[in-house]
């Protein structure tokens, strides 16, 4: 921080220039612009700098003073004290958005939350309740937004919380986000790719001759990054499973999965698939159970690949072959990207965050 950023105080902001120069002061003597021992300029310097008559700096040196920050000696001036307590460098705000509530991002954003405490930055939550109707309850995003933040940081990129906080002229970052989104004003994100992966699984699947896949999921869409397949002379075919919207749980994608799939495993009018890849691992979990029930043994007669939820997979007897990412170690990625912003300003863009394929005893 510059020493005389400090004194530029916004006369339009919520706080009082009071509290703005105290706070300021309090960063500054935090991130080591004013180190202990260290005099602060007088206090008609400071009125002169910040453009404010005596009594704002008056006012906010007592209430520093009064908190133990800084202590007036006799011909000295006013000095910083050696802090024995924790002294916040700063605010940053974390937004937890309904819709995106799971094990992985609550495992990032606590992960997140705890290591820049530790650094001495004042973490605040807020839930944002957000329904399949895509129906967003902003009032208490709207109501912290109101206080200044130096970082907000959001689960992934719903448009109307991003509008909220760009509004608010605050900076922001995405904890998630595809490989290719953009998102303006967004100055980082970690960019979940599986590039990587699918180019392992594509290998694996030439090399043990795999011609036919299909693939399970909740969507109509066929993920990009399977197009690799092709190249490696795979037919990819995809069933899209629809478990109850109302009562959205674990149970309804494994059944769903599994009527599904024992319907097309049982069809006599096409053949049979060599592999069968599960964007859930729930989904895996009923398809698994259909595949017993057709008569079907894992691998021999065919082979699964799963993508998982990491933390929140359900139990299978053996391991799976499957695609993950360790949301502790996105959290450590997201630490550094906030610290170097923090400490730099210069906005950290996309960081790539790999996904792994994992080969397990059904593949």
């Amino acid at each position: 921080m510059d020493s005389n950023a400090i004194y530029m105080l916004d006369p339009a902001a919520a706080e009082t220039l009071t509290e703005q120069l105290a706070e300021r002061l309090r960063r500054a003597i935090a991130n080591g612009v004013y180190k202990p021992g260290d005099k602060l300029p007088g206090i008609r310097q400071m009125a002169q700098l910040c453009g404010t008559s005596v009594q704002v700096p008056i006012d906010a040196v007592k209430a520093l003073t009064d908190e133990g920050f800084v202590k007036a000696r006799p011909r000295v001036g006013c000095v910083v004290l050696r802090q024995n307590r924790k002294v916040w460098r700063g605010r940053i705000l974390i937004v937890h958005v309904g819709a995106h509530t799971n094990y992985c991002q609550n495992v990032n954003c606590s992960e997140t939350a705890i290591q820049l405490e530790a650094a001495n930055w004042r973490v605040t939550h807020v839930f944002v309740p957000h329904d399949r109707r895509d129906a967003y309850d902003l009032s208490a995003l709207n109501k912290s937004i109101a206080e200044d933040y130096d970082l907000v940081l959001l689960p992934s990129g719903d448009p109307p919380v991003i509008k909220i906080v760009r509004e608010r002229g605050l900076p922001y970052m995405i904890l998630w986000s595809e490989v290719g989104d953009k998102m303006e004003g967004c100055i980082g994100s970690l960019a979940v790719s599986d590039k990587r992966a699918m180019s392992d699984f594509a290998e694996h699947c030439r090399k043990a001759g795999i011609r036919h896949l299909l693939r399970v999921a909740c969507d109509m869409g066929l993920s990009e990054s399977l197009d690799c397949l092709r190249g490696a002379g795979v037919a990819v075919e995809k069933i899209v499973v629809s478990p109850e919207v109302a009562c959205e749980t674990c149970e309804n994608f494994a059944r769903s999965a599994y009527d599904a799939l024992q319907a097309r495993l049982r069809s006599s009018r096409m053949i049979r698939p060599d592999l069968i890849y599960f964007a859930d691992d729930h989904l895996a979990r009923g398809g698994l159970w259909a595949i017993e029930r057709c008569g079907l043994r894992v691998p021999e007669d065919v082979k699964v690949v799963s993508l998982v939820n990491y933390g929140q997979a359900p139990f299978y007897p053996v391991p799976l072959t499957r695609f993950e990412h360790n949301p502790y170690d996105d959290a450590k990625r997201m630490v550094r990207m906030v610290s170097r912003y923090l400490k730099t300003g210069k906005a950290p863009g996309m960081i790539p965050c790999d996904m792994r394929y994992v080969r397990g005893e059904t593949f």
